[in-house]
């Protein structure tokens, strides 16, 4: 097996465990909420909105940092600073007695992790152009393996063993994943002679072609994504005749959820490389814009479950071509600093997209959300055709 394709797997095996662990407890923090005693069903999606995009904020603030560093000193030891960080912030959210300790500990979380775009920039340094699509598709899957395993599991545990020991077990596991890329990764850093490498800055790399439509799409579709995860587990609870088992319901539809999106990414990421990016992207964003629209009319859980697995596969299918395009955009050599770039402007959206949520949510009821998530979606189809028309339709192909 070649040093890449050793490193790709390790780096996919760890994303899924990071994922799950990260996936046991937090779907679940407008239960969490409630008892840190917020029982007020229209601020427990305030307050889920806050928490979740608290870590956003600080993701945006420091995954520049982390990208130079991972450019410098390579992007192996950011992936193992991300999972170990990870490990230790989630272990301390088990901990947390009040809204103000677990907002603090949301906070460091976006300081010290951001475990998904250090994998990616793992993984595109090391693989080679015309294998992109199915490589970076593949790393989105594991991100959807792990956001399905990880509530199905926590929520069966939540069930029985209450939200703080879901924390716990969700920690062993980032930290399991995290001593596999230690142990189990290789990349090189030395391919060629300090000097002779063109410094590349961050305007420097706002002015490449592709860059700018790359990140702009990443902050439309992170935001459209995540201004629904306040209200989404709300939802469920709202169509509930009995909440006994809540928590393992939340944790089913999610992993169906999840499961068609890593198929979906693969695919559609193999696809990409064959047919190109462009009309695999134009056709997920549409699709994702249909689906995030619908669940504000579902009222039964099969109809929920369809809908919500639909939209996740458009989601799915959109991030690799948008990976492979910024892959594709940026020399070798500066793959981290462009990912940590492209990262800090798209978590915006990470950060937003819940605050607006919760909002929405508060203010207008808790299924607005899903409308103005497919709004903004239409808005990644319009900016996405656009772009195309003007570009080449090779640059986006292997």
């Amino acid at each position: 097996m070649t040093y890449w394709k050793k490193t790709f797997a390790c780096a996919f095996a760890a994303q899924v465990l990071s994922i799950l662990g990260f996936s046991f407890a937090l779907p679940f923090l407008p239960f969490f909420i409630q008892d840190l005693g917020i029982t007020d069903k229209a601020q427990q999606a305030w307050w889920s909105g806050v928490l979740l995009a608290a870590s956003g904020f600080t993701l945006a603030l420091f995954a520049p940092l982390w990208g130079l560093l991972a450019d410098r000193f390579g992007r192996k030891s950011m992936v193992v600073r991300s999972m170990f960080g990870g490990a230790v912030i989630v272990l301390l959210m088990s901990y947390a007695r009040n809204m103000g300790e677990l907002l603090i500990c949301r906070l460091l979380q976006g300081m010290f992790t951001g475990t998904v775009s250090a994998s990616i920039a793992l993984v595109a340094s090391v693989t080679p152009p015309k294998r992109s699509g199915f490589a970076l598709g593949m790393m989105q899957a594991a991100v959807f393996v792990g956001s399905a395993i990880g509530p199905l599991l926590g929520g069966m545990m939540a069930d029985y063993y209450g939200y703080r020991m879901s924390f716990r077990v969700g920690a062993a596991v980032i930290l399991l994943g995290g001593f596999l890329i230690y142990f189990g990764a290789r990349e090189s850093l030395a391919q060629e002679d300090e000097s002779m490498a063109r410094p590349m800055s961050f305007w420097t790399l706002l002015k490449t072609s592709g860059f700018v439509f790359a990140i702009l799409t990443l902050l439309a579709v992170r935001f459209a994504n995540t201004i629904v995860n306040p209200s989404f587990p709300l939802v469920i609870k709202d169509i509930l005749t009995s909440t006994a088992k809540l928590n393992s319901v939340t944790g089913i539809i999610m992993a169906c959820a999840g499961l068609a999106g890593a198929v979906s990414a693969g695919l559609l990421g193999y696809i990409g490389d064959k047919y190109g990016h462009q009309r695999v992207l134009i056709f997920c964003s549409s699709g994702a814009a249909l689906t995030a629209a619908a669940h504000a009319l579902a009222h039964t859980i099969p109809a929920l479950t369809v809908i919500h697995l639909s939209f996740g596969m458009m989601i799915a299918g959109i991030l690799p071509s948008i990976n492979s395009i910024i892959q594709r955009s940026t020399d070798q050599r500066h793959i981290g600093k462009a990912y940590g770039l492209s990262s800090s402007i798209s978590m915006l959206g990470l950060a937003l997209g819940p605050l607006a949520g919760g909002y929405l949510a508060r203010d207008w009821g808790i299924r607005t959300p899903f409308l103005a998530a497919g709004v903004c979606q239409l808005l990644v189809t319009a900016i996405a055709w656009r772009w195309f028309a003007k570009s080449r339709p090779e640059d986006f192909r292997a």
